[in-house]
């Protein structure tokens, strides 16, 4: 892995951008931020501390970034490529599980999420 350096308010990737990397961050805070807000206003999605990881759609599925990612303050991230991820899934892909910690994480929080503001008939099943 590569460590990068960011300044406060550096931007690290933004919105519209493609992924082919993602990152750990080793000191420092990053914000997410939403760059299509449907006010058009940005809005703060997580601001992310040591040790945890971002950007790591963009190594599985090749799509634009959603979201930009800044350094809220100086930050030391390790960066992920594409090459590494590719490698670790073909020869050790237990290296992998907190990758994977990660992405059921925020796909059970955006089922939360899309479960709560839902607004939709109640379906019943039966047993």
């Amino acid at each position: 892995m590569i460590l990068k350096n960011y300044k406060k308010y550096d931007f690290i990737f933004r919105e519209g951008t493609y992924g082919d990397r993602a990152y750990m961050i080793d000191t420092g805070r990053v914000g997410i931020i939403s760059e299509t807000d449907h006010d058009g206003k940005r809005k703060v999605v997580a601001i992310l501390r040591k040790n945890d990881i971002f950007g790591e759609m963009g190594l599985i599925d090749n799509e634009v970034r959603t979201a930009t990612a800044i350094a809220l303050e100086d930050t030391q991230v390790s960066v992920i490529s594409k090459k590494t991820f590719d490698y670790l899934l073909k020869h050790d892909p237990f290296a992998l599980r907190p990758l994977l910690e990660v992405l059921s994480h925020r796909l059970r929080s955006t089922t939360d999420l899309l479960w709560d503001n839902s607004k939709g008939p109640v379906l019943k099943v039966r047993s």
